[in-house]
């Protein structure tokens, strides 16, 4: 590869000039500008405008310097093109993990599948570039969040991978719109946060499809009333607010929306109140049409389930859930027992099969032994996207790499799927699959199960009369009351 060549620009009077083919080198440039010259010598009368184009593999990006030019007829000037600026540099990319427990899987996503396989990619394309991904974490607060963005602002890093809660992603979205950084989350799906022209883009798409899809799970099950226990925050309340309406519409009804600070760990108060509406609804609706629907994360929905054994009437119904709940490893770790007892079905979006998601699946599992998700493979998307704007724009500049955001999504079918993003920067909807907590064959051991799926076209769920683990295996699936 080039890094610098002379760029011939020849200015000759006329009008036209027949170019009857691609001119894909400079050394092609420079000699067809001095067989004009010469033609030009003979009184020819004929104009050529030479533009140089460097293909790249990725959709022909190039960086480009070029001193202006004055137009003399029959003067050919000379300047210096730097085709590759970033050649010989590396490209720092920050990643902030929304909790500590996150890095376990983050960081050897990064060490051992997204890293290797980019930079291996960068140079297969010819480049003498590194990309390299620092990874920190929030600790699972917003303002730790913060502090890590402005962190990595601190040390030039303007490209952040993070975000991943969207009351994180909101506690740094004024911040980042100010300093001209990029911040692209792989699974913040607030839709108070779908805002268009601002520095936040997200991989996922937004409550605004996810939660219309619990409130038809939850009617499908046949549930006529639910008590809602959610975190105290951006992301739960989103859900929530289009969630009611929702299920109201179907005819369902919310006895009581019971809201928690979001860093509680003791939830006995509120247990105790969601019990007695619980026994007062199961009386007047039936105790199969009664639910809860937590909207949680698993710092918070491991000690709300645990501590659910203690209330009999909402521990003999049916638990539902969200994305937050959904394929979350703690769940099974630390309560197996009273995860798979509840069920805890929710709704989590749904990646393409393909062979990119099941090798994907496959390096997980060998790498910690536990599955990628929607929200993984977003986040490998992200980087590739990333990857490809950069060397695209040749920058690592964020006010130069978020124009190409829109269209590099929109033609990439990535690990999680089509890329394809909407007005707000937002992924466009798609299906959700159904997870909850069941059991292997084996009777014994704790996994993730899929019992159906969400079809975002028709609008309906789809119960699995066999469940299905991550790596394949059929287990026995659910059925609602009365079918």
């Amino acid at each position: 590869m080039f890094l610098k060549k002379k760029l011939y620009i020849l200015f000759i009077k006329s009008t036209t000039f027949p170019l009857k083919q691609i001119l894909n080198s400079v050394d092609g440039v420079i000699k067809l500008a001095k067989t004009k010259v010469k033609e030009m010598e003979r009184g020819s009368s004929v104009m050529i405008i030479v533009m140089l184009i460097v293909g790249l593999g990725i959709g022909g990006g190039v960086g480009y310097y070029m001193a202006p030019v004055k137009e003399v007829p029959g003067e050919i000037k000379e300047v210096t093109v730097e085709v590759v600026p970033l050649d010989g540099k590396t490209v720092k990319i920050g990643n902030v993990a929304a909790e500590t427990a996150g890095l376990e899987t983050e960081l050897p996503q990064y060490e051992s599948i997204i890293g290797p396989a980019i930079n291996d990619f960068v140079k297969e394309l010819g480049y003498d570039i590194t990309f390299e991904y620092l990874v920190d974490d929030a600790n699972a607060q917003a303002a730790i969040h913060l502090e890590k963005v402005q962190s990595y602002k601190a040390m030039d890093i303007n490209l952040v991978v993070g975000g991943e809660w969207s009351s994180q992603a909101q506690s740094a979205l004024s911040y980042v719109n100010e300093n001209d950084m990029l911040l692209f989350s792989p699974s913040s799906t607030s839709p108070l946060l779908g805002i268009p022209d601002d520095n936040l883009y997200r991989m996922c798409p937004t409550d605004l499809v996810q939660a219309p899809a619990i409130a038809e799970m939850l009617w499908s099950w046949g549930i006529k009333a639910v008590i809602v226990i959610q975190r105290g925050d951006s992301w739960a309340d989103g859900i929530y607010n289009i969630l009611e309406p929702e299920f109201e519409n179907r005819g369902g009804v919310v006895l009581e929306r019971i809201r928690y600070a979001a860093e509680a760990t003791e939830f006995s108060s509120y247990l105790a109140t969601a019990e007695d509406i619980a026994k007062a609804a199961a009386d007047q609706y039936g105790a199969e049409h009664v639910a809860v629907d937590m909207i949680s994360f698993a710092a918070d929905g491991v000690p709300l389930v645990s501590q659910a054994k203690d209330y009999p009437t909402l521990y003999a119904m049916t638990w539902f859930g969200s994305d937050g709940t959904a394929m979350t490893q703690q769940h099974v770790d630390d309560a197996a027992e009273v995860s798979t007892h509840l069920k805890c079905l929710s709704t989590y979006a749904a990646p393409a099969e393909s062979p990119k998601f099941r090798e994907l699946n496959e390096m997980a599992y060998a790498l910690y032994s536990q599955p990628a998700g929607y929200y993984t493979a977003c986040r490998v998307d992200i980087n590739w996207v990333i990857m490809e704007a950069v060397l695209e724009s040749q920058s690592t500049d964020a006010l130069d790499v978020i124009p190409l955001l829109d269209t590099i999504c929109l033609n990439a079918f990535g690990t999680s799927g089509w890329n394809r993003l909407n007005a707000d920067g937002d992924r466009y909807a798609s299906n959700y699959d159904i997870w909850g907590f069941g059991y292997q064959p084996d009777g014994v051991t704790a996994d993730h199960i899929k019992y159906g799926l969400y079809d975002g076209v028709t609008e309906k769920v789809i119960w699995y009369p066999q469940g299905v683990t991550p790596k394949g295996v059929t287990v026995p699936g659910v059925v609602p009351p009365g079918q």
